[in-house]
């Protein structure tokens, strides 16, 4: 069974409130409308650090909350998810790419997402 299939999003329930809209607007705002990993703009979205499926009871706390740019959301659900994080040449190269778009900024960091 492919890993897709395997994956139950939680947090549907959570986001589907009028609660959650109003909070999202206001990580939003904390965050400068920024991705906090790459530091761009445009779309956004609000991710839950540690997920919702391990840890429900920080599912509307605002230090459990960040901005992130769909990009830098997807690679971090995928890693949550049980695929494999990028090889390192891959990453490095990622990296190199990223600082020369964002300088001054840092990317995702893998020890990062296995310690959420």
């Amino acid at each position: 069974m492919t890993v897709r299939r395997d994956h139950h999003r939680y947090s549907k329930r959570v986001t589907r409130t009028k609660r959650w809209q109003v909070l999202r607007a206001e990580i939003l705002e904390r965050d400068g409308y920024r991705c906090c990993s790459c530091g761009c703009r445009g779309r956004l979205e609000v991710d839950h650090i540690k997920p919702v499926r391990t840890h429900p009871d920080l599912s509307y706390d605002p230090g459990n909350l960040q901005a992130l740019c769909p990009r830098c959301h997807t690679r971090k659900t995928r890693i949550e998810c049980g695929h494999p994080p990028p090889r390192k040449d891959r990453q490095e190269w990622r990296n190199m790419v990223e600082e020369l778009e964002h300088p001054g900024k840092r990317g995702i960091n893998q020890k990062e997402i296995k310690d959420a």
